[in-house]
Order: C-alpha cells, then structure tokens, then sequence
C-alpha cells in the first residue's frame, strides 16, 4: 500500500528508533515533523508504546491517524531493534497503514550539515569495536562503500570530513588527538529519519525491512554449559 500526496498532506506520519543509544520517536504531518520523544535505551515493547502515547497525546490524535511508519532497522542494540521492528510491524498489520525502514547509517549520513562531505557513520558494536559506513553527504546520502567493521584505532584514523554517530566526542581517541577527521554526536534519529523519507519520495514503502533487522555483529552471549550430573 502507498500513500498519495494527500496522505502525507493531512495524515500522521510515525518514525521509530529504537536500536541506537537514544530512543526516539517523532510525527511528521505535511513533511514537518510536528513533535519529538526520546528517552534512554529501554528492552521493552511496553516502554516504546507509552513513549508513542504520549507523542500522539502531544499533538492531541490518536493512533487511528497514523498514515505511515517508519523505523530504523539497524545496526543497534539486539534487543531495541527486535522491540522496534517489531513494534512497527504489529502497527503496520493492525493500522494497516504502509511502513518502511531506513538503515541507521543513512539516516546518520543525513545529518551532516553540507552537502558533498564525506561523512562516515559510525554505531559502537561489541568488544570495542565499531560498524561504519562512508558516505557523501546529500539530501539522499550516497554511499561509497559496504558497512564494515573497524577497531577504535581504524575509526580514528579514518580519512573524511565529518564522523556521525553516538558518543564519539566521549571517546578516548578524541582527548588524545588521535582522530583524522572531526566529529559530530548524533541526535535522536527519528525525526532526521521522517525528513530523509520524505526526500525519498513516495516509491520508498516496503515493510519487508521490518522483519530483517540490520544486525551486522554476533551476538556477544554464548548458549549455557551442558547441565554436569
């Protein structure tokens, strides 16, 4: 199902992160987001509907009037991209209002402030380790190579204009002058997320990414030692 202009003229348009750092949620209407939550990274799918809630509560609708969804399929926290996409897709099935996804690395490339830097986008992964992703900076970022794994050492030495993502001017690398490149701390994502949407125009509608989430990591936990009589 796709949304006419008319759609995204009077009907609510809902964006959900929840995987990164900072939980996020935000309502476009007519291309403008009209209101914005964020909160800490939470495990439950109870947690997320409130803070859905509330945003609606905000602009004074109801859930009925939600004429799109979009959520971030990652990469992110296990547990919030399972929460999210799942959230997203019991919405998308009982509203039956179109969904789609964005990745977080685009999403983060579309908050760099120019046009034509080369911005990587960077998502903390496990054992100090980060995913990135290079892109030039546009209103649709143009990606320039596959997502990758790197060690905070290669993310400090990587050569482009701009590092997006969470927490980067906490890191050590930074204090100690070791990075290339300098660096811009992400904001929530799900109102950056409606903008860059609505760039992409209406062809973007398809829910499959809702039930492929963009892991890009191993899971970190190993199964229990066999019970010992």
């Amino acid at each position: 199902m796709t949304p006419n202009r008319t759609d995204f003229e009077t009907r609510l348009t809902l964006a959900i992160d929840a995987g990164s750092p900072v939980v996020s949620t935000a309502l476009a209407r007519g291309g403008k987001v009209v209101a914005e939550r964020q909160g800490p990274s939470g495990r439950s799918s109870q947690g997320l509907v409130q803070m859905i809630d509330a945003l609606l509560s905000e602009v004074d609708a109801d859930i009925g009037e939600v004429g799109g969804i979009v959520a971030l399929r990652g990469p992110g926290s296990f547990t919030g991209l399972r929460v999210g996409l799942s959230t997203c897709l019991g919405l998308h099935q009982a509203l039956g209002a179109p969904a789609t996804t964005l990745t977080t690395f685009e999403t983060l490339a579309a908050v760099a402030p120019e046009r034509e830097l080369i911005v990587v986008a960077a998502v903390e992964s496990i054992r100090q380790s980060w995913l990135i992703q290079r892109f030039r900076a546009d209103d649709i970022p143009e990606p320039l190579s596959e997502a990758r794994s790197v060690t905070i050492d290669q993310l400090a030495a990587e050569d482009a204009d701009l590092l997006i993502g969470f927490g980067l001017s906490d890191l050590s690398i930074v204090d100690e002058g070791k990075l290339r490149a300098p660096v811009l701390d992400a904001p929530p994502l799900a109102g950056p997320a409606l903008q860059l949407l609505r760039r992409k125009g209406d062809l973007e509608w398809d829910p499959s990414g809702l039930v492929r989430p963009l892991y890009l990591q191993a899971v970190s936990a190993t199964p229990p030692a066999a019970p010992t009589r």
